[in-house]
């Protein structure tokens, strides 16, 4: 029994070094997890922020562009009216009845213009001939550019001519500054699509290393479960060990103190028959007598 015990008592230590080293293992992955959980969390937390700014900026690109589309439709609009103004000058310089220079007069002297141009390339000339076409040419050039500057001059003065061409201006500079406000928006979304381009590349990175950080925080949660788990095997192995080293040493004490007793009944015994024998005792002698309880 003595080496069975030693044995268990071996085994006990055994198991108290491994429920310390069990406590130790489960406290340091539940450690880690932990601080894995807290660098998740924290990251799923910017994510969110990070998530509300890219829906900010992707709500202020699409109001941008609404309102891109809004001043694209304005200018067109503008743009329409120039064109048709724009028409209407047109057909009023052609038409209109000024004193003087009629602009069926200049169509007129522009076609004889024309023929003799043509004449003098195409017409094989004397000399003579040809200095009197380049004389007409001449002279009829002249006549043109001076009759269509009196006809410029005096449409200028014509309030009719002039109020239009204020009109085609206000509409082109309405236009143009359509045409610029567009610009600059256009400009803005621009920048805004490649900030939420890069947002988005930035957001998902984070993501990427949030659930990194949660693969990890599984990890040794599930090592600081399994080690916890471990810790009450070796714990109720231990306790039940010591029930058993409790029990041994229990029987050991008994079966000593038997032992003891029955070497005691045979020395009494003999001393007993010697006494009876009527041989002499010492006091020493008849101590063992009266606790074996012959006396």
């Amino acid at each position: 029994m003595t080496d069975l015990l030693e044995e268990f008592e071996q085994k006990r230590e055994h198991l108290r070094k491994l429920v310390e080293e069990h406590i130790s293992k489960r406290d340091e992955a539940a450690q880690k997890s932990h601080e894995y959980a807290e660098k998740r969390d924290e990251l799923n937390a910017k994510v969110r922020e990070m998530r509300e700014a890219v829906k900010a900026k992707m709500n202020q690109k699409s109001e941008l562009i609404a309102q891109v589309q809004k001043l694209r439709a304005e200018k067109e609009e503008h743009y329409k009216a120039l064109s048709e103004l724009r028409k209407e000058y047109k057909k009023i310089r052609e038409e209109a009845n000024l004193k003087s220079v009629d602009i069926r007069e200049i169509r007129a002297k522009e076609k004889e213009l024309q023929k003799l141009e043509t004449k003098q390339q195409t017409t094989p000339l004397t000399k003579e001939d040809e200095q009197k076409v380049v004389a007409a040419i001449r002279r009829l050039t002249n006549e043109i550019k001076k009759m269509k500057k009196d006809r410029e001059e005096e449409l200028a003065n014509n309030e009719n001519v002039r109020a239009l061409q204020e009109k085609i201006e206000n509409e082109r500079k309405m236009g143009e500054a359509l045409k610029k406000q567009i610009d600059e928006i256009s400009q803005k979304i621009n920048a805004l699509s490649e900030e939420i381009t890069n947002d988005l590349a930035q957001l998902d990175e984070t993501r990427k290393q949030a659930d990194q950080f949660h693969e990890m925080f599984v990890k040794y949660n599930q090592e600081s479960e399994k080690e916890h788990e471990a810790f009450i095997q070796a714990k109720n192995d231990l306790r039940d060990l010591e029930k058993v080293i409790s029990t041994l040493k229990t029987k050991a004490r008994t079966t000593k103190k038997k032992e003891k007793e029955s070497d005691l009944q045979k020395k009494a015994m003999t001393l007993f028959d010697k006494f009876k024998n009527g041989e002499q005792l010492t006091t020493e002698d008849l101590l063992i007598l009266q606790k074996a309880g012959f006396l």
